[in-house]
């Protein structure tokens, strides 16, 4: 009997030890515990983590309890790397991390990271670039921003993850006319209007000028059901930083000459697309989703007035309100 008690107690204290951190910071039997930055961006309408299929650089600013810059942590790699681990060498405290992916100057300004003398979170704002006139009509790197605070100690080793939100969206627009209308796909411009070009520090907007935002490319394409008789459409791709729900950016369909063939509220007609399998509030969908394809189908009335027929969003068919044209 005591001898199968004793075997009791080996048993259970062989489990103590295996459930002990395997490091230690006083002795030098084990090996020190340590601290290790990740990423993950998951939050995508696929909900798997894209991380290493899509963020090629990262910079995280990390700040004490007092807001108190400290460093800097960068990392620039190929697509398909892998997931990403950064080493933290900080002493134990309670810290700040703001990361800021796919910052590049071609696309963003953001001038203070080369200037971290008196750095305050509050100053990691990042702001589109834009002409004079308030246009963006070049490809935007896409750009994503993640933030959390720990409190570092090392009685344990432990993984710090960052979970990052997209902040870019593009969007492929078709406007093509309903079959026998005479309708010059070359004459057809799209673009986006909004004041969403600056990010704060904790990824809301801050008050801006107006963008307009236009394609960085277009092509005329047939898209007749029948080879006899040619239908063309004018295919645009061009994209926005941030959309948020309380804003009201418009997109816009017109002539050359200036004439407007489709005006909408943009958020209003892509919630519209949230409804149908998607249970998440409006602005979650709205960061979630990072890519639209919108076909708009217009027609003429008995007085050669465009009319907005049908919407189609990344396959939802969508019926215009009145007035919304």
């Amino acid at each position: 009997m005591i001898k199968n008690k004793n075997i009791c107690l080996l048993y259970i204290a062989s489990w103590i030890l295996l459930l002990l951190p395997a490091c230690n910071t006083i002795t030098e039997d084990l090996e020190p515990c340590s601290s290790t930055l990740t990423f993950r961006y998951d939050y995508n309408m696929k909900f798997v983590d894209a991380f290493p299929q899509e963020v090629k650089k990262i910079d995280v600013y990390v700040f004490d309890e007092h807001n108190r810059y400290i460093t800097t942590l960068s990392e620039e790699r190929n697509l398909g790397d892998g997931s990403l681990s950064i080493p933290l060498d900080l002493p134990e405290g309670k810290y700040h991390f703001i990361a800021w992916a796919g910052l590049y100057p071609e696309s963003y300004d953001f001038a203070h990271s080369f200037d971290t003398q008196n750095l305050t979170p509050e100053k990691l704002h990042v702001k589109v670039l834009r002409n004079q006139n308030g246009i963006q009509n070049s490809q935007l790197e896409d750009l994503w921003h993640g933030e959390t605070t720990v409190e570092l100690n090392y009685d344990e080793s432990r993984i710090i993850v960052i979970e990052l939100t997209k902040d870019t969206n593009r969007f492929r627009v078709i406007v093509q006319g309903t079959e026998g209308m005479d309708l010059d796909a070359s004459d057809i411009q799209v673009s986006i209007t909004d004041n969403n070009g600056w990010l704060a520090a904790d990824n809301s907007l801050l008050p801006d000028d107006e963008i307009t935002y236009l394609p960085y490319y277009q092509a005329i394409t047939d898209v007749s059901s029948t080879a006899d008789k040619k239908q063309s459409a004018m295919v645009s791709e061009l994209n926005t930083l941030r959309l948020v729900e309380t804003q009201h950016p418009r997109m816009l369909i017109r002539t050359s000459s200036g004439k407007v063939l489709v005006d909408i509220d943009l958020i209003k007609y892509l919630l519209l697309t949230k409804m149908e399998g998607h249970q998440m509030p409006p602005q979650e969908y709205l960061d979630r989703q990072d890519e639209y394809a919108l076909i708009f189908f217009l027609n003429k009335d008995t007085f050669g007035n465009y009319l907005l027929v049908q919407i189609k969003i990344n396959g939802w068919i969508i019926r215009p309100q009145s007035g919304d044209l």
